[in-house]
């Protein structure tokens, strides 16, 4: 009923405008006009449903209030036909009758969920794996500028975690926990059948842009091997298949949606005012030798730097799509938006155009049925320096923002008693952002055509075949001028770079399936080969501006270029068998080959296999008033990883030209400068490696109560990840060409579990609530690490950030993967950290990195997602939320500007703004190794709170929509004392914070 009810609410609007009459191609002895009703079960007017005259073209389609009239009909002897998609066709006698009203009953099971698979699509209460499938709803959405942004806080198991308040950042994905440790995390992303390259775009923070979101319809994600190993080459991380819309039969029909948002800051970091910092830096130097000198140095602005750097930002999105049918034989749906997102922090701006086309015919009596659909982007990105938010923490608020008088771009900069700039101190913020320009353009294409045939002369049969093209092109560039206090002693900076990437696909596979009387069964068995090929090639050239070669030659920074490619070929094949409509087993077998590996290792055998119970079609359930469904899913399946960060040939040895003078030697001189040989290096290889592979074990029910009206799932996992592809191997000297080699080492383990649960609270005429949550618990542990087994394996990794940074994170065996390993801080009586006192864990009388611990990590061990709407006539209002419970951020800005003493206030002849939380440690010198610093993240955010109205028509105006407000990020709920504590990695430093966000927005379809 819920499906029926969302299906229904989706297709109402496209059916606003289809009012008209079907006119006789006949001639009939009596032209009589029948007029009527057509209604559902609650008793509201099913729009745009077709009256036919049975056996004839003599039609009309329902009005607004549901209202149809045909003439020409025959009413002693004439059958109407009424049908609407999603209800069951019935048929009406006139026996004489001139008025018939008549309701339409929800078919059930038409509207019995298809969900998209691999290679295909099922019923879901025919799903044997743990899949999730969520359908596009512009009503909750709120502002959602990125396609991953849908589906944030809506999938149990599912984590998304975007880069900040950036227009241009990316977003980190994770399904069930990470299965790696130096290869790639993320999950295979599919766009109509077309696998992503997750090494993304040049010049694109987040690949996803390349799709409009209001072109998609739904999302399913693949999460447990036995749904995922038909992708298996790639999946082990988890698959999410994006749908697009596509076009549908009747007249053309048009849709706007058009919104304004503004985005302002909500918090900042606390730090000392202008005022209180000169009563500060007067105090701590009051009898110091050079307060003279200190107190010289302050000047009487009274700065907020943040506020300087920081701006209320104003965005529009416009899409307007057409689809329809041509002579009910060519289905489609173009479309074109428009977006442009400005980010709250000065110069940061992304301007996209998309456009989309897709056509979905039928040939020969719906035997040959093509799917031809194409994607296109352009991109102009803004990407505004960062580094600025932790300058404005720093920036001494005593200082004016501009000085008429400074060579440097008329920003006030620091500078010494000689009148040169100071290189080390901290440079004007707002100057970072106005004195650099760094742009990118990107255009993007992904396309593709799938035909899919049902062969005449055997009906079980289908062949499909699909191309595939994920094509960008990208350039670039950015300046700083030879005068911006950042660059100005490095002579400014002038670079550009060139991408092109291409992803060519081509998929086939044949498709037999088959009901058989013996024990009521039905077969269907699938088998396909794959291949695959990723290009990329680009370059760069970098160059100082007012700095230059022995020739006069602008200095070169950087000159690289490179050209790569790699192949996977894949065989794969799969089984469904159903008995009964009650016992369901599924097994595929995927055989993938990539060019990543040596020939010896070259090919991956990945299998998987599931059982299912359809308990809900026994006999002593199928007439339950109480249980309306009930599965339990019982799944293996073993899956690969070779998107291993290591580029395209780990495996072979190479050579690659020194950098700079580095490696080079001296033939000669010329006039006393020496003349530079560039010399070839080898690197360093491994011919052994093979690919990464996981086993998931994983137990599920589906489960619905009182006609579905509670429903959901639960699922219980366990995965393990052998021979992980670690990227740094300490190998002995001599036996390589470097120091650490990427080699096959170690295994992990997660294991979970994910609860699911929808409610329709209310469902009535005019009222109707509906109630959704979803709650996931994932541990992971480090199996082995090293060679032999060594269980005291630890390798650190990651950084404090701020100046001579140190080792923050580091793996171990035991224990979850990415753990802060740091100091035990000791506290006094009043619980205030102790300066430079930790404890000494090894109990050897003094405190040195053998004291160092693993304490807490950044990924959280539950997840969870509430949202609700509520609808009472043609009002609605949704409310969504997130959050997490046991992730741990490292404060890097609380802890990189926590000294106050005077050494470190005034240093270099420049000075330094505090945070207001040093003064809670009064640490007079940088402790950030201290445990103090790894604070609790867990949260919960309300992304958004959206209230809407829908109107049918306005002014008798053959239009209908919504209009809606919506507050986006309005609270966070938190013992977190930074900015957010929402980030991915966990290391809290120069952090963009996420803007509060009202956004005003409407829909029209005409």
């Amino acid at each position: 009923m819920e499906v029926a009810k969302r299906k229904r609410t989706f297709l109402r609007p496209f059916f606003l405008l289809m009012v008209g009459l079907f006119f006789s191609v006949s001639v009939w002895a009596q032209q009589t006009t029948v007029r009527g009703t057509v209604k559902d079960a609650t008793g509201e007017p099913v729009i745009g449903a077709n009256v036919l005259v049975k056996g004839t073209s003599v039609g009309s389609i329902t009005d607004y209030n549901g209202n149809y009239q045909i003439t020409g009909v025959d009413p002693q002897k004439d059958i109407l036909e009424f049908s609407f998609i999603g209800y069951k066709a019935i048929e009406v006698a006139c026996n004489g009758k001139t008025q018939i009203n008549v309701t339409l009953l929800e078919d059930t099971e038409l509207l019995d969920e298809v969900v998209v698979i691999g290679y295909g699509q099922v019923r879901k209460s025919d799903a044997t794996g743990s899949l999730s499938s969520v359908k596009a709803d512009p009503s909750v959405r709120g502002l959602a500028p990125n396609a991953q942004d849908m589906l944030v806080g809506k999938i149990a198991g599912v984590q998304v975690t975007n880069g900040g308040g950036s227009p241009s950042s990316g977003a980190t994905i994770r399904i069930r926990g990470g299965s790696s440790l130096s290869a790639s995390n993320d999950p295979l992303i599919i766009v109509d059948g077309v696998p992503l390259d997750n090494q993304g775009i040049g010049g694109v923070g987040n690949m996803l842009s390349a799709i409009n979101p209001t072109d998609i319809e739904s999302f399913t994600v693949l999460k447990d091997a036995s749904a995922t190993a038909i992708y298996g080459s790639r999946a082990s991380n988890g698959v999410i298949m994006i749908t697009t819309r596509k076009g549908s039969s009747g007249k053309p029909r048009i849709t706007y949606d058009g919104n304004v948002s503004v985005g302002v800051r909500v918090n900042e970091v606390d730090v000392l005012s202008g005022d209180e910092f000169r009563a500060f830096v007067q105090e701590t130097f009051t009898g110091a030798t050079n307060y003279d000198e200190v107190m010289g140095k302050l000047g009487t602005a009274n700065t907020d730097w943040q506020d300087e750097i920081f701006r209320t930002a104003v965005s529009t999105e416009h899409n307007l799509s057409v689809y329809g049918s041509i002579k009910d034989a060519l289905p489609y749906r173009v479309s074109a938006g428009y977006t442009n997102l400005n980010g709250i922090l000065k110069t940061s701006n992304m301007e996209r155009y998309t456009a989309s086309i897709m056509l979905t015919p039928s040939l020969f009596q719906d035997h040959l049925k093509l799917n031809l659909n194409g994607k296109g982007m352009y991109i102009k990105n803004r990407f505004a320096n960062q580094g600025s938010i932790g300058a404005a923490v720093a920036m001494d608020p005593t200082k004016p923002v501009y000085d008429t008088d400074s060579p440097y771009g008329g920003f006030y900069t620091w500078t010494g008693t000689d009148g040169n700039i100071l290189g080390v101190a901290t440079k004007n913020p707002v100057s970072m952002l106005e004195l650099s320009n760094d742009e990118s353009e990107v255009y993007n294409f992904i396309g593709s055509a799938q035909f899919d045939y049902k062969v005449h002369f055997l009906p079980e049969l289908r062949l499909n075949l699909n191309l595939g093209l994920d094509y960008s092109s990208s350039e670039g560039g950015k300046y700083i001028p030879e005068f911006a206090p950042t660059d100005f002693l490095n002579g400014g900076y002038d670079g550009n770079w060139e991408q092109t990437r291409r992803n060519s696909l081509l998929d086939f596979y044949a498709q037999y399936a088959k009901d058989l009387n013996f024990l009521s069964s039905r077969f269907d068995v699938m088998g396909g080969y794959s291949w695959q090929h990723y290009w990329r090639k680009g370059n760069n050239h970098d160059y100082r501006i007012s700095k230059f070669d022995e020739e006069g030659n602008p200095e070169v920074v950087s000159i690289n270029s490179y050209e790569t490619e790699n192949y996977l070929v894949s065989f794969f094949g799969r089984l469904n068998y159903t008995i009964k409509d009650k016992y369901l087993f599924t097994f595929t077998l995927r055989n993938d080959g990539s060019s990543r590996f040596h020939e010896d290792n070259r090919w991956g055998l990945f299998p998987s296999a599931a059982l299912a119970w359809r308990v809900i079609n026994e006999d002593f359930l199928k007439d339950s008033k109480v249980v309306s469904d009930l599965k339990l899913r019982l799944g293996w399946g073993v899956t690969g990883q070779q998107d291993i960060n290591q580029g395209d040939y780990p495996y072979l040895g190479r050579y690659q030209y020194a950098v700079g003078n580095q490696t080079n030697y001296i033939s000669g001189y010329n006039n006393g400068t020496p003349n530079w040989i560039s010399v070839m290096r080898p690197t360093s290889f491994n011919p052994d490696l093979k690919w990464e592979s996981t086993t998931t074990y994983n137990i599920g029910i589906d489960y619905g109560f009182w006609n579905n009206r509670i429903s959901g799932a639960l699922d219980v996992y366990y995965r393990k990840t052998k021979d992980l592809i670690n990227a740094e191997t300490k190998v002995a000297a001599g036996t390589n060409f470097g120091e650490y080699v990427v080699a096959n080492i170690g295994s992990l383990k997660n294991i979970g579990t994910e609860f699911s649960v929808n409610v329709i609270a209310i469902d009535q005429k005019d009222w109707k609530w509906e109630i959704g949550g979803n709650f996931a618990y994932n541990k992971n542990e480090i199996i082995e690490l090293s060679y032999g087994d060594n269980k005291n394996a630890l390798r650190r990794y990651g950084n404090t950030g701020g100046d001579g940074g140190f080792q923050l994170m580091a793996h171990s065996v035991g224990n979850p993967a990415g753990m802060y390993y740091v100091y035990e801080q000791i506290y006094d009586t009043d619980g205030k950290p102790i300066e430079g006192l930790y404890k000494d864990r090894n109990n050897d009388g003094q405190i040195n990195e053998n004291d160092l611990y693993l304490h807490h990590k950044p990924t959280p061990d539950w997840t969870f997602g509430l949202n609700t709407k509520l609808t009472w006539k043609a009002w609605d209002l949704s409310v969504a939320g997130h959050g997490s419970i046991g992730n741990y951020n490292y404060n890097a800005i609380a802890a990189n500007n926590a000294e106050v003493g005077a050494p470190r206030v005034y240093a270099n002849e420049f000075l330094s703004n505090r945070v207001k939380t040093a003064f809670d440690t009064n640490f007079q010198t940088k402790k950030v190794l201290s445990d103090y610093y790894v604070q609790d993240a867990s949260f919960f955010r309300i992304d958004n709170i959206t209230l809407g109205w829908s109107f049918k028509k306005i002014f008798k105006a053959p239009l209908s929509g919504r209009v809606y407000g919506s507050v986006q990020n309005p609270v966070v709920f938190t013992k977190y004392d930074g900015l957010d504590p929402e980030v991915s990695g966990g290391v809290d430093n120069d952090f963009y914070p996420r803007p509060l966000t009202m956004i005003f927005g409407v829909n029209i379809n005409f």
